[in-house]
């Protein structure tokens, strides 16, 4: 046999490992990400899909729908490839060719044997580089994954901290209102008469007045006049606190109203910024998701390409199997026809002696090969 042949091998097998889907089907239309949100809604209106959401819920939605009549036409593909296959090679026919026409037909064998051994290599190396690529998704995945676990239990445990801080918090109010209002009792029974109205009203009066300076085009009289009246009520604000500090548990009471109260607002300040940070973690858990989601689609259409690599490459195998099968029987036959000669030679030299055992009844002279051909046939 020639060195050419191999020895019969499998085509490369790869663990078809499955992509460990754990989200939607496969993302296949990356274009839709240059489309309008106006375009998207009108695509997912012609399918009679919802039309909420952000651009890139849209874009999952319709990626979504386009997988599923990709898959309905994949399904129908393999029915109609369903069909019994004839041999590629009758060994019923390789009976009655002569050694010449046996050798031409190896050759023919040889150079198609040849033909689909580099194509199942290359379709063996393609299905690698899918299960390479399906893996490396995969992977990823698994990494955004780790991610939304990550920001999700951070979310969680924020929004835990920002409950709690609520609660205090809202002793805190409660404190605070009930030592207000023993300040302001003791206040008003210490210091009844002396016509100073309360420190709030003031600051807000203040307050008015610096947003109407602001805000408001004066001239230069009335800005004065506007600057005088600010002063004046900020005179009564100094006025208040001199005379509260006239009296120690006046004093007393205020100080330990506006340390509740300053405590209430750093409470306040904390549990604004908790709550900002569990949102910031919710969205980027739900970013790590949508990232995940995309990827395992990626890595399941991975899959589905090396599984389509590897039943082509596994196909052509086995017709690259066949032709050396084809040339391993006619190596038999010809050596088989080197001891005895092919059923054709062996016909033709029966035909011929027949012709020469006439011709030596009919007594013509026939040549000492000619007899000999006689002889051997078993006729004389």
């Amino acid at each position: 046999m020639d060195s050419e042949q191999e020895t019969q091998a499998t085509a490369v097998t790869e663990g078809e490992q499955p992509s460990n889907v754990s989200e939607s089907s496969a993302e296949i239309a990356p274009d839709y990400n240059d489309l309008t949100v106006s375009k998207l809604k009108e695509l997912l209106k012609e399918l009679s899909l919802p039309l909420s959401g952000k651009k890139s819920d849209l874009i999952e939605r319709l990626q979504a729908s386009k997988e599923k009549v990709d898959e309905g036409n994949g399904d129908g593909e393999d029915e109609t490839e369903d069909e019994t296959k004839e041999p590629l090679i009758s060994f019923d026919k390789l009976d009655g060719l002569s050694r010449s026409e046996l050798k031409d037909l190896r050759k023919e064998y040889h150079k198609k044997a040849e033909e689909l051994r580099v194509k199942r290599d290359e379709l063996n190396l393609k299905s690698q580089s899918h299960a390479a690529e399906r893996n490396d998704l995969n992977l990823k995945a698994k990494e955004h994954m780790d991610n939304v676990h990550v920001h999700r239990d951070r979310r969680n445990g924020l929004n835990i901290e920002v409950g709690e801080i609520r609660d205090e918090r809202r002793e805190i109010t409660n404190q605070a209102n009930t030592l207000k209002d023993d300040f302001l009792k003791l206040k008003r029974q210490r210091f009844s008469g002396r016509n100073l109205p309360p420190v709030s009203r003031l600051r807000k009066q203040i307050q008015e007045l610096e947003l109407k300076q602001m805000t408001t085009p004066l001239t230069t009289d009335k800005e004065r006049a506007l600057v005088d009246e600010i002063s004046s009520l900020q005179n009564k604000i100094k006025q208040h606190d001199e005379l509260i500090e006239t009296d120690t548990e006046v004093l007393d009471a205020r100080d330990t109203f506006r340390e509740s109260e300053n405590k209430r607002r750093e409470l306040g300040k904390k549990m604004q910024k908790s709550r900002q940070e569990a949102q910031t973690a919710h969205h980027t858990m739900k970013d790590s998701l949508r990232l995940n989601r995309q990827t395992r689609r990626k890595a399941d259409a991975a899959q589905k390409q090396f599984v389509k690599a590897k039943e082509k490459a596994d196909e052509v195998h086995n017709e690259y199997i066949e032709y050396l099968r084809g040339m391993q029987e006619i190596d038999r036959m010809t050596a088989s026809q080197g001891r005895s000669g092919s059923s054709a030679d062996q016909r033709a030299n029966a035909a011929s002696a027949e012709e020469l055992f006439t011709k030596f009844l009919s007594g013509e002279k026939l040549s000492t090969e000619q007899l000999m051909i006689i002889q051997k046939a078993g006729m004389l």
